[in-house]
């Protein structure tokens, strides 16, 4: 009988550990983390299924963007409709002009947590960095 009642907390007790290393191993995959633009710039080069995500408006990313990025307004009201079109199993590299904690990139990134994409990083500084680091751009459209 005590065996019994052994075997009983033993298996209960490898039950509630398998459960919290899924949920830590969940935590760690809906996390977003935060990429410098160098580092960005060398992760797109070297993952095919790497996006970089421009989540501003369609009139600035026309003047100029990042070589290569996707433009995914945040502000339209169809934002969510248009993210849940995207692969979600892709590399996401979101950023708007500056990438300030509260402003769109973030409320993009959040969007696109809550519906299920795992894989995202925070472009650190945003356009303006990229611009600064003097990383490919297009040229302002006329």
């Amino acid at each position: 009988m005590k065996e019994k009642s052994y075997f009983s907390g033993l298996l209960i007790l490898a039950s509630l550990f398998a459960v919290s290393l899924a949920q830590a191993n969940d935590d760690v995959q809906d996390s977003v983390t935060a990429i410098e633009v160098n580092a960005a710039k060398e992760f797109v080069a070297r993952h095919e299924n790497a996006v970089i995500m421009d989540v501003r408006t369609p009139i600035e990313y026309e003047m100029s963007h990042i070589t290569g990025s996707v433009n995914v307004n945040v502000q339209n009201e169809s934002f969510e409709n248009m993210v849940i079109a995207l692969d979600p199993n892709k590399t996401y590299i979101v950023h708007c002009t500056k990438n300030p904690g509260d402003g769109r990139s973030s409320r993009a990134l959040e969007t696109l947590q809550s519906l299920g994409f795992k894989h995202l990083y925070s472009l650190e500084g945003g356009y303006v960095a990229w611009k600064d680091a003097e990383l490919p751009l297009t040229k302002p459209s006329n």
